[in-house]
């Protein structure tokens, strides 16, 4: 395991960033910046931090796994924000910094005297990237917003599902993380813009407003000819046929994209009658006898075993994923290939796992050497002494008054 923190430069480096996100959708936004190269500063409440510290078990020293998910590549400063020092602690930090991240509930900030107003005029140069579910504005603004929430608002948790039981959730916290996500692109772009206009700018990102995003082909077909999709469970209405299929012994996942992709799989299940069956000729014949189809496919695929259904479809071409367990799927030979599973040293001496970055680049190094999740705190000192040029005394003072929690 290379030395942490030892990393080499990027597009990105000389970019500090505040984060001051909570829970995922900010935390994570913050991270995938760190991954990239940028100096990223994690702001926290000095006496819980965040939120997440507390989601245990398990736990990594003394901070949940969970947290250690999506704050690797940061380091920690604990400020009470509610006090006048703390406060000014953050405006001049801010005027030394390029991007500042935050998903308080629209209106804590400006309570707090840290909304952009206030840090544009210390700093009109920084970004300041605010994400919340609703948005600053509007008739849902002050809801509480969480993944799941913003599921069922954004038209996910009804089209997920049997048809004829009550909707589901997706089991991952898609919301958070594709808010996270597009939020990277904002404060990229953001960035860019700065480089030409010389100006920072407010970024208001809205997890509904991105979630929405993942129907875009389903809002398409509504604003077209009002067609509202029904739940169809593991199926697909417009690629037939698309199913898990129980097999003689394990569950398997089969799809069958084009025309061509069907004649192969009529092929490899031993029904070739399927191929000049009227029914069946195209996708959209195939849509319209969805229930003979499945029947079909159903019992062609109980006579054999997942292992010999994989030989054969492979060898046929035809798209089809076995059902991973979470251990299958974290310990699988390609995902090891792919280097996403790293290894890092906790503050504690522990040694964790996590899912690395996605992003492999022939020219820029992304998330090499990648710095562990800070314990709360851990770089308070460090951070006040290295950006404001504050002495051991001051920052004692500081932390007798309760403004900051130094590590010892």
């Amino acid at each position: 395991m290379a030395e942490a923190g030892n990393r080499p430069e990027t597009a990105l480096s000389k970019v500090r960033v505040l984060d001051l996100g909570r829970v995922l959708a900010g935390p994570y936004c913050g991270q995938i910046l760190g991954d990239m190269g940028a100096e990223v500063i994690k702001v926290e409440h000095p006496v819980r931090g965040d939120d997440t510290r507390a989601w245990k078990p398990p736990a990594v020293g003394e901070d949940a796994a969970y947290f250690c998910a999506v704050n690797r590549n940061k380091r920690s400063i604990g400020i009470d924000l509610a006090s006048e020092e703390g406060r000014k602690l953050l405006l001049e930090l801010a005027k030394n910094s390029d991007v500042l991240v935050e998903n308080f509930r629209p209106g804590v900030t400006k309570r707090l005297g840290i909304d952009y107003a206030e840090i544009a005029k210390v700093n009109p140069k920084l970004i300041y990237c605010s994400i919340s579910g609703f948005g600053q504005e509007g008739p849902l603004a002050q809801r509480a917003a969480y993944d799941y929430v913003v599921q069922a608002t954004a038209g996910i948790i009804a089209l997920t599902g049997e048809p004829d039981r009550i909707p589901i959730r997706c089991a991952g916290a898609i919301s958070d993380y594709g808010t996270g996500l597009w939020s990277v692109v904002a404060v990229l772009f953001a960035l860019m813009e700065r480089e030409r206009t010389g100006k920072g700018q407010h970024i208001d990102m809205a997890m509904n407003d991105t979630t929405m995003l993942y129907l875009s082909h389903v809002a398409a077909m509504y604003f077209k000819d009002g067609i509202t999709p029904n739940r169809v469970g593991n199926g697909h209405e417009k690629i037939v046929p698309t199913d898990v299929y129980q097999t003689k012994d394990e569950p398997l996942m089969v799809l069958c994209g084009n025309d061509g992709m069907f004649e192969r799989l009529a092929k490899a299940v031993g029904r070739p009658d399927m191929i000049t069956d009227p029914r069946f000729k195209t996708n959209i014949d195939r849509s319209a006898n969805l229930g003979p189809l499945g029947e079909i496919m159903r019992e062609a695929m109980l006579t054999d075993t997942r292992s010999n259904w994989e030989d054969r479809l492979s060898e046929a071409d035809v798209a089809f994923a076995p059902i991973r367990s979470i251990e299958e799927a974290y310990t699988a030979v390609d995902v090891a290939e792919r280097g996403m599973v790293i290894e890092m040293e906790h503050a504690s001496g522990e040694t964790f796992r996590a899912l690395g970055s996605p992003l492999k680049m022939s020219e820029s190094q992304v998330a090499e050497n990648p710095l562990p999740p800070p314990t709360l705190g851990q770089h308070s000192a460090e951070i006040l002494h290295e950006i404001l040029g504050l002495d051991a005394d001051a920052i004692e003072s500081l932390r007798q008054n309760g403004a900051i929690n130094a590590a010892d």
